[in-house]
């Protein structure tokens, strides 16, 4: 299969995922808990508050997404879905005298409380296909760095990810998504921003580093 029909697939794939969002937003079962445990594992530079925002600059020329986790003093350069991803990146990068090290967290369980039982299965909805929008540029990025993507083929695979991120905040009703809601949009607008240049593997790491942090903070949006 050609690389364009990864991408399509990939592209169907968030839009279905979408969809049983929007049918899961109207079961209900009584429970408020959010059971996901997605985890991911972030290639950091640790370095002083001083500096963190000149590593930040040099990480991102450097090819890196330059995410900048301002009150740990962390710089991300990637996110992966395996550690051993991660991990063999950064000892290859070990190994160039690129001190890195790595950062796994989890989305806990969490409630979104008795009075909005009812969004629960929308919320995890959102997370999910959020999930895979994330991992849809991080293939879009790994291609246009291999040379394995064109620019075209990137090109529909951001523009899928712009067109799922817009449809999640289109579809969440009320004040309670609010604030996530900002959010989405705010990555659907990036999304197309990149979408109408050249794009760059670096460029598409930063979206999808910045999802994986917005699944992250999903507690703070809606416990």
């Amino acid at each position: 299969m050609r690389h364009g029909g990864t991408v399509f697939v990939a592209a169907l794939l968030i839009f279905i995922a979408a969809l049983s969002f929007f049918v899961g937003a109207f079961e209900w079962n009584g429970k408020s808990t959010v059971r996901l445990a997605l985890t991911y594992h972030f290639l950091v530079v640790r370095c002083e508050s001083a500096t963190v925002g000149a590593v930040a600059g040099e990480a991102y020329l450097a090819g890196g997404a330059g995410y900048l986790l301002e009150n740990e003093n962390l710089v991300v350069l990637a996110g992966y879905y395996r550690k051993e991803d991660a991990a063999y990146v950064g000892d290859t990068m070990s190994a160039n005298g690129v001190e890195v090290s790595i950062l796994t967290c989890t989305l806990d369980d969490f409630s979104t409380g008795r009075e909005h039982a009812a969004e629960r299965a929308a919320v995890e909805g959102n997370l999910k296909t959020l999930d895979a929008v994330s991992r849809l540029l991080f293939d879009a990025a790994n291609g246009l760095e291999r040379g394995s993507m064109s620019q075209e083929e990137a090109r529909t695979a951001v523009r899928g990810a712009a067109d799922s991120l817009k449809g999640l905040a289109e579809g969440n009703g009320g004040e309670y998504f609010g604030l996530w809601n900002v959010e989405l949009l705010r990555g659907q607008r990036r999304a197309r921003e990149l979408s109408s240049g050249l794009m760059f593997a670096k460029d598409l790491r930063y979206l999808q580093v910045s999802l994986l942090f917005t699944i992250l903070r999903a507690p703070a949006y809606f416990s």
